[in-house]
């Protein structure tokens, strides 16, 4: 598949299907593998830290996670087939997860939602082998990795804020022993209700970020204005 380099970072360029098709490889080469989404608040992150973009550069996929971002890379004549973001992704991929027994572990979110995801995952015959919020300590997570390792899980999906997923996953990838970990950000909010997956229409006309800024505006609102304005910056500057 084609590779191509944006913002300092190197993307795959994946449809979601080719993405799945991917990840089902790596479940049978069982070989730890990680897939990151970058949107345009992660390029941006990577940029103003070395240590998250060497994690982007080691990992296995790294897909284009929005259509804004779609958009601008299209713009620097990168003929992308589309975003294939982990929420996406992971959506997509659940009904085959389950019609094929893959094993899967929850990591990320509160409790609260974490435990409502566990029980939706099985009411949809996903074989959840375990789950654990987000809010463990992350200087010390050996408690965590050796619960993940216990469950000889095929797919660790990563719900967690940048750049704990990123370093969790880089850092503990060998002793976990999972072929495939995945992070997926605020998917485990969707599952669970807490907020709502955006339109595709909404999601096409680069306004995903303002659907998700109108459902919690006082905690997004400082996010939004300032990644995307720096993303804007990164864009015309410096690219």
């Amino acid at each position: 598949m084609a590779k191509f380099d944006f913002l300092g970072l190197r993307f795959d360029d994946y449809s979601v299907s080719e993405a799945i098709e991917k990840i089902e490889e790596y479940i049978e080469q069982k070989i730890p593998r990680m897939v990151f989404t970058p949107n345009a608040e992660l390029i941006v992150r990577a940029s103003e830290s070395q240590d998250l973009k060497e994690v982007y550069h080691k990992t296995d996929i790294v897909c284009v996670d929005s259509w804004v971002v779609y958009y601008f890379t299209k713009m620097k004549g990168h003929k992308l087939k589309e975003p294939a973001s982990a929420a996406n992704i992971m959506f997509r991929f659940l009904p085959k997860i389950a019609k094929k027994g893959y094993k899967v572990y929850l990591l990320g979110a509160t409790n609260e939602v974490v435990k409502v995801v566990n029980q939706k995952l099985i009411k949809m015959n996903v074989n959840v082998v375990g789950f654990y919020d987000g809010y463990f300590d992350k200087g010390n997570p050996e408690e965590v990795v050796k619960d993940i390792k216990k469950s000889k899980a095929d797919i660790l999906f990563v719900a967690m804020s940048t750049p704990f997923k990123e370093n969790f996953v880089s850092q503990n990838l060998a002793t976990m022993n999972i072929p495939v970990s995945i992070g997926v950000g605020g998917s485990f909010d969707i599952i669970a209700g807490k907020c709502s997956h955006a339109p595709i229409w909404i999601s096409k006309i680069g306004l995903e970020w303002f659907y998700r800024f109108m459902q919690e505006p006082r905690r997004m609102w400082y996010r939004y204005l300032v990644t995307n304005t720096k993303f804007l910056l990164l864009y015309f500057f410096k690219s």
